[in-house]
């Protein structure tokens, strides 16, 4: 069997309901596979089969900025931190591609033995990676802060130059943006060389599997049970680039580990048991692998300080600039991939293995291991009355060795007054070790369904699903950097489990359809499907300033105080206080430290429609034309009733991808939180494409 795909579509970058992003800095996201396959079963006896799987599949995978190339990233700060704007090529895309090799094989027995079925094998799936990541390598990436929410009243008649010359006034991050003063700059590519191609990397490793499985049937009892054991372990061959100057840095800690011989055993053991006709239970429990994290693993290779070297210019009091000359640029357009700071583009230049970056790497804990998940489910089939089919599951997971990234670069330097730890970096900056956590995290999952079909050509379904679910990192990116800094906690380096974000705790829905030959012998279907869903949750957050090395967004636990006296916490002159508890009442939150993913964003209320009319096209083929209506509800509330948006009905909501800032803070000296400002932020975010009707009409033939 062969398969060729060649695809691409257009992309935002950032497109929260708090980000607006210019065109050019969109990208286009391509994609380009190929996969041959062979399969050769074979039956050697009546006891005895064998099959040999043979695969490969070559991806090329591209992610092309749609503006120009070497235009660099902007990012401007509105309101403080409440909105950013965005120009120029993302950060992520100035130089970014990701191509594929993977080579599976697989050869497996079975053979009967009187009521035994008796199961095993080997699997190798080889995996090549071509990747070249290499941020703010074509232009860079300039950050304009908005630290102006505080100012007094008469700043806002001066000019940016004249709130940049006032003392008692701080710049807004367009004020930034115009004076050509930027908070901070990033800067990366090829270390030696400046090309971001020589920071490509490649590697290869496999994982292997063996496995061994008996189902017994016991047909008196009719019960089969089923008892497996696999083994997996990884080879590899291929290390990331040895950086001699961070290892005398951290102590003799290398940076080149790689997943060579890490393995996991995994026992297994389920049942079905038919005890009667009408009722039929099932139940296991087993040990499972949390998976190949190779986009993780990656990291290590394509940040060794070395061959991708990046670098950072800190400009947060605005002393600098790139127009008048305070800040040298290699060239005379900032912002181009020709105009970068002079001072990081010889940094990257003159690195050596002698002499290379001891900070901004990746990688792996000589330590790590492979995270696993037991599992212990339990569940039934029961006939109830008025035929109708009822199926009830229950699943229970203890995660352990979960995956997550430390900053070995910060250390702790002090503690605040409420207990929570202030770090600061010690050695080097943004180094990020891929490990394991120490404590696990766990989930349990229940479903219920009830199903009915009638002869009149009815059928109906109605679902129920609560989930509680853990995590000790959500690992929302690709990026060790975006995983280490997207994980509301109070402790940095030692996140402890808490609610996953991607949990959805109630979720009701329904499903009913009618079909009937109402034309040329052929079906008319009618379908309703409808979803009542609670949405996922988010974490309140305030500032990391002065808790972290690089605090300048928020993603800290919020501290609710006792009260305005609480020993733990100073109010700025001016901070409204009433508005703040009020809100804190509002939001049912409890004195201390809120909880990870503790408030969830809006139920979601959607109902779908299709109709579906099949005709009669000749011979064996048949065709179909159908007609789609998304957010049925949306349609009548909106077309029919006329209301307003905030009236209509059918909206989907989502929580903010990042956790939600409130409060804009810092520490002083006596450990104590300062509390400069509360901002009303939501944890709800709409969905607008989702929330509006849609039709689509279609048609198609089967032969």
């Amino acid at each position: 069997i062969f398969n060729y795909f060649d695809g691409f579509e257009d992309r935002a970058s950032d497109n929260d309901s708090n980000e607006f992003e210019f065109a050019n800095h969109f990208y286009q996201k391509g994609a380009k596979s190929q996969t041959l396959t062979v399969k050769l079963t074979s039956q050697w006896t009546n006891v005895f089969s064998t099959e040999l799987f043979l695969s490969r599949n070559t991806m090329d995978d591209s992610q092309v900025t749609v503006g120009p190339r070497d235009f660099g990233d902007f990012q401007i700060s509105i309101g403080g931190r409440d909105g950013t704007v965005y120009l120029g090529a993302d950060d992520s895309r100035q130089a970014n591609a990701l191509d594929t090799t993977s080579n599976f094989v697989k050869l497996a027995g079975q053979y009967l033995a009187g009521r035994h079925v008796v199961s095993g094998g080997f699997e190798r799936e080889s995996l090549t990676i071509f990747n070249q990541f290499v941020q703010h390598s074509r232009g860079g990436e300039y950050d304009f802060f908005d630290d102006s929410p505080g100012n007094p009243a008469y700043c806002a008649a001066l000019s940016a130059q004249g709130r940049f010359d006032d003392p008692g006034c701080d710049l807004s991050g367009m004020d930034r943006f115009e004076l050509g003063r930027p908070s901070r700059i990033y800067y990366g590519s090829g270390g030696g060389s400046n090309d971001p191609v020589d920071a490509s990397a490649e590697f290869t490793n496999a994982k292997n599997s063996l496995y061994l499985q008996d189902s017994l049937f016991l047909d008196q009892q009719n019960l089969t049970i089923v008892a497996g054991l696999r083994y997996e372990f990884f080879t590899s061959g291929d290390r990331p680039v040895f950086n001699q100057t961070f290892t005398e840095a951290n102590g003799g800690l290398r940076n080149d580990q790689n997943i060579d011989g890490i393995s996991l055993w995994m026992p297994r053991l389920g049942f079905t048991w038919s005890v009667s006709d009408d009722l039929v239970l099932r139940g296991g429990v087993g040990r499972y692998s949390g998976g190949n994290p190779n986009v993780w693993l990656s990291n290590a290779w394509s940040n060794d300080g070395l061959t991708n070297v990046q670098t950072r210019l800190n400009n947060f009091g605005g002393s600098g600039s790139i127009f008048d000359g305070s800040i040298p640029l290699t060239g005379t357009e900032p912002g181009r991939e020709t105009s970068v700071p002079a001072s990081l583009f010889n940094q990257v230049a003159g690195t050596t293995p002698e002499d290379a970056n001891d900070s901004f790497l990746v990688l792996i804990s000589p330590d790590y291991k492979q995270p696993y998940e037991w599992k212990f489910s339990v569940g039934g089939s029961y006939r109830l009355p008025y035929e109708i089919q009822a199926d009830v599951d229950y699943l229970h997971t203890e995660l352990s060795d979960s995956a997550y990234y430390v900053d070995l670069s910060q250390e702790i330097v002090g503690t605040t007054r409420a207990g929570g730890p202030i770090y600061d970096y010690s050695n080097g900056r943004d180094n990020f070790m891929l490990t394991n956590a120490d404590t696990g995290a766990s989930s349990d999952i229940f479903s219920i369904m009830l199903r009915r079909f009638w002869t009149n050509g009815l059928d109906m379904f109605l679902g129920y699903s609560y989930i509680r679910a853990e995590d000790v990192a959500p690992m929302t990116s690709s990026v060790a950097g975006s995983n280490f800094d997207n994980v509301a906690l109070i402790d940095i380096n030692s996140p402890v489990p808490g609610t996953s974000q991607y949990v959805v705790p109630h979720r009701f829905t329904l499903r009913a359809s009618y079909g009937r030959d109402f034309f040329w012998d052929s079906e008319t279907r009618f379908t309703l499907y409808g979803v009542l869903s609670e949405g996922q949750p988010q974490s309140y957050v305030m500032g990391s300033q002065d808790l972290e090395g690089d605090g300048q967004f928020g993603r800290h636990l919020l501290y609710v105080p006792t009260g305005v006296d609480d020993p733990n916490v100073v109010f700025a002159d001016g901070f409204n206080t009433t508005e703040f508890f009020n809100w804190v009442s509002r939001e049912n939150l409890s004195p201390g430290f809120v909880s990870r993913n503790g408030t969830h964003a809006k139920w979601s209320k959607r109902i779908d429609f299709r109709i579906d009319q099949e005709f009669p096209t000749g011979g064996d083929t048949r065709g179909r034309v159908y007609l789609k209506m998304y957010n049925v509800g949306n349609w009548v509330s909106a077309a029919i009733l006329d209301h307003d948006r905030e009236e209509q009905w059918g909206k989907v909501w989502d929580a903010q991808f990042f956790s939600v800032q409130v409060m804009d803070s810092d520490v002083n000296d006596e450990g104590q939180y300062v509390f400069n400002e509360f901002s009303d932020r939501a944890i709800s975010d709409l969905i607008e494409t989702r929330s509006n009707w849609e039709v689509r009409i279609g048609v198609g033939f089967r032969f």
